[in-house]
C-alpha cells in the first residue's frame, strides 16, 4: 500500500499514525464482527483493490489513531493499576482483592468470589463455511463494556443504536459464558464537547463521556441475521459492480434532504441563488407555497457521507451519482 504525508504532518506524529499492531488474520474465510456488517457492496468491491493499488494518506488515520490511543490506555490502567484504582473509588476489599483480568479456567475454578475482568479478548466461531471473529473492549464482572471516541452529533443524532446493539449482540454470541447481562454499556468519551453548550440544549451530554446502555440483540436473532449476511455475501461475490446490492441511505449515512421554497421560480435552478425559505418537511414547504400563491418548491437530496471514508471508493459506479470524480 502506498502511504502518503500530503499535509506534512510533523514525524513525531506521522511515526504514531502509521504504526499498526491489530492482529490481523491471514485465514482467507475469516471475516471481524465489524466487517460483517458493512454493506455487502463495500465489502466486495473492497476485496478486489490489490493491495499494491490501494494509497492512505496518514491524516485521514487520525481519528481511528486516537480512538486506539484511548482503547490502549483504559486497557492499561486496569491491567497495571485496577486494583489500587477500585481501592482509591471506594469499593469494598472483597471486590478490589478478588480482582482477576482475563482469568483461566484453573483461576476461576479456584475462587469463588472472583471478579471477572476480560479485556481485548479475541474470539472465533465457524458457521457457514466462514470464521466470524471479533475482539470485544472489556467484560467487567458479566457486563460487556463498548468504548467510542465520537463527536457529540453522532451521539445526538442516535442513528447508530441498532448497530451498537447488533454488534455487541454479535461479541455475546461469540462469548455467551462471559457476558451474563442483557444491555450493553456503550462509553462514550465526546472529541468534540464544549461546555458552553450544555446550557443551550437540553439534549446535550452533561460531561465529556458518558454510559449509554443498549438492549443487545438475542444470541438467536444475531446468529439468525450473521447466517443471512453470509448467504447474501456468497451469493454476490463473483457478480459484476453493476449487479451488487447499491447501499442503501442508512448505509451511505446520507442526511434528511432539505426543501427549498423560492418564489421567483426563474432562480431555483441557478447556480449559487439563495433560497426565499428552507424547509425540513415538504408538507410545510408546499404550505407556505400555497399560502404565498406562487413560486416553486425545489427538493435538495440529503448528502451522502460514507463514500468518503469507504475503501471500494475507487471501485464503485454508485458514488458516481453523488460525486464528481
Amino acid at each position: 500500500m502506498k502511504i502518503t504525508n500530503t499535509a506534512n504532518l510533523p514525524l513525531p506524529l506521522a511515526v504514531w499514525l502509521v504504526h499498526d499492531d491489530y492482529d490481523y488474520s491471514p485465514d482467507e474465510r475469516y471475516i471481524s464482527a465489524t466487517s460483517l456488517m458493512r454493506p455487502v457492496r463495500q465489502t466486495i468491491l473492497a476485496k478486489r483493490i490489490p493491495i499494491e493499488a490501494r494509497e492512505m494518506d496518514i491524516a485521514d488515520l487520525l481519528a481511528s489513531s486516537l480512538g486506539t490511543a484511548i482503547h490502549d490506555s483504559i486497557e492499561h490502567a486496569w491491567r497495571t493499576g485496577g486494583k489500587q484504582a477500585l481501592k482509591k473509588l471506594g469499593y469494598p476489599a472483597k471486590v478490589y482483592e478478588n480482582l482477576v483480568i482475563n482469568p483461566t479456567a484453573e483461576e476461576l475454578a479456584a475462587n469463588p468470589n472472583i471478579v471477572t475482568c476480560y479485556i481485548e479478548q479475541r474470539t472465533v466461531k465457524e458457521i457457514g463455511g466462514y470464521k466470524i471473529g471479533g475482539k470485544f473492549d472489556m467484560i467487567l464482572d458479566g457486563r460487556l463494556f463498548d468504548h467510542k471516541s465520537t463527536s457529540v452529533y453522532a451521539y445526538l443524532l442516535g442513528s447508530k443504536d441498532e448497530d451498537y446493539a447488533l454488534q455487541t449482540g454479535i461479541y455475546r454470541w461469540l462469548n455467551p459464558e462471559k457476558v451474563l447481562d442483557d444491555h450493553a454499556h456503550i462509553n462514550f468519551i465526546f472529541t468534540d464537547w464544549q461546555k458552553a453548550m450544555t446550557f443551550q440544549n437540553p439534549n446535550y451530554p452533561k460531561l465529556r463521556a458518558m454510559e449509554y446502555p443498549v438492549l443487545m440483540l438475542s444470541i438467536e436473532k444475531v446468529e439468525a441475521w450473521i447466517r443471512a449476511k453470509l448467504a447474501e455475501l456468497t451469493r454476490c461475490w463473483n457478480l459484476p459492480e453493476d449487479q451488487l446490492p447499491r447501499c442503501t441511505d442508512k448505509e451511505l449515512w446520507r442526511s434528511e434532504p432539505k426543501y427549498k421554497y423560492y418564489s421567483d421560480p426563474t432562480k431555483a435552478n441557478q447556480p449559487g441563488a439563495r433560497a426565499t425559505k428552507n424547509f425540513d418537511s415538504k408538507a410545510e414547504a408546499d404550505a407556505h407555497k400555497a399560502a404565498a400563491g406562487k413560486g416553486i418548491v425545489k427538493t435538495v437530496p440529503g448528502e451522502v457521507k460514507a463514500c468518503g471514508y469507504c475503501p471500494a471508493f475507487e471501485n464503485c459506479k454508485q458514488k458516481d451519482e453523488y460525486f464528481v470524480v
